[in-house]
């Protein structure tokens, strides 16, 4: 057997069990999530297949958030399954140095972080977007949402609508829009009943049993009754189409609205989100470093469960640890800049504890 056909036997297997991994956490995760979304039909009334393509755009955030807890548990499994099967010693039969073998590894690792970074700063922004532009385009829940009873609620910058009650098939009762448009004129519509739906695929405020009161330019104020009228609320979801959350951002976005704020606040804010697309997948080469030392140094240990306990426990500390500083990023920059700090300095210190192991 070559040394490219064990490579790739390796890496192969590797690659099962993250595949296999990735299934099994994923699925039940998203089937959750499925289940908790079927509100976007029951409560605001979106169609079938609305509520589907917004199912499967929930996907890739799922699995951007389970990426790199579960490569770190694939690979423990993986080298642990070479290691207790003895197929480490057949590297060796064929003349493979076991070191060098595995350190190429860790360049493997290297390439596949990149393609996590690209999920987590490009695939999975661009999805979540993607999901709010698409109730806002073809279903009636963004907008219905929007509607809080008892509550003042802000659609859009020139229109408040007050709402006394809305039950759970989301019709509306004493209702209060107060609009006003670029020249100051206002207007003011009040009614006892109304819903949000569809007419010809366009999405409309239907207020029934009620009163218009409009300011014309000379101050006048004139009033008509109606038992119902329609109001389209296109203008009224443009506050929800122009403004995007930070998970919401591509990379290269978020690091525009960093680099362009004009305060320390506002230069904070999406660092949290930078810094868990960016060096989250970095911390995986770290973690395969840990793991070598199951089958690089294995004559060295007497005790290989206690090892590989402490190496699980490691490596989840280091993630867990990683997390916490992202977490503050958003808080102060100097999390943010202690985070890239830790992943490299992280990397080069286990580097170090094993070559200093190899001495020994």
């Amino acid at each position: 057997m070559s040394k490219n056909k064990i490579q790739n036997y390796i890496i192969l297997e590797f690659l099962k069990n993250y595949a296999t991994l990735l299934f099994i956490f994923s699925s039940p995760i998203w089937m959750m999530q499925a289940v908790r979304l079927l509100d976007l039909i029951y409560q605001d009334g979106n169609t079938f297949f609305v509520y589907i393509k917004y199912t499967v755009f929930q996907l890739p955030k799922v699995i951007g958030k389970l990426s790199v807890i579960i490569f770190f548990i694939a690979i423990f499994w993986t080298l642990n399954n070479l290691e207790e099967s003895n197929e480490i010693r057949n590297i060796s039969f064929f003349g493979i140095d076991p070191e060098k073998f595995f350190f190429k590894f860790v360049k493997f690792t290297f390439f596949f972080s990149l393609i996590i970074i690209f999920l987590k700063a490009f695939i999975v922004p661009y999805f979540n977007k993607k999901s709010r532009i698409l109730l806002i385009d073809e279903g009636i829940g963004a907008f219905s949402n929007l509607l809080k009873e008892n509550n003042f609620n802000n659609p859009s910058k020139l229109t408040t609508i007050y709402i006394k009650e809305k039950n759970k098939i989301g019709e509306l009762k004493n209702i209060i829009i107060f609009q006003e448009n670029e020249n100051k004129f206002n207007k003011v519509i009040i009614a006892k009943n109304g819903v949000v739906t569809k007419i010809k695929n366009e999405t409309y405020f239907v207020a029934e049993s009620g009163i218009i009161q409009e300011a014309n330019p000379n101050g006048n104020i004139s009033q008509i009754n109606f038992d119902k009228t329609s109001i389209d609320t296109r203008d009224f979801k443009k506050k929800s189409a122009d403004y995007y959350k930070f998970n919401e951002m591509l990379f290269v976005d978020l690091l525009k609205l960093f680099l362009n704020a004009e305060n320390t606040r506002l230069a904070t804010a999406p660092l949290s989100e930078i810094a868990g697309m960016i060096l989250t997948p970095l911390i995986l080469p770290t973690l395969v470093l840990i793991f070598l030392n199951l089958i690089l140094y294995r004559e060295l240990t007497i005790n290989r469960k206690k090892l590989k306990f402490y190496l699980f426990f490691a490596g989840f500390a280091i993630i867990f640890i990683l997390e916490l500083l992202i977490s503050y990023s958003q808080k102060n920059i100097f999390y943010f800049y202690a985070s890239f700090f830790y992943v490299f300095s992280i990397f080069f210190i286990i580097i170090f504890i094993l070559n200093f192991t190899k001495k020994l």
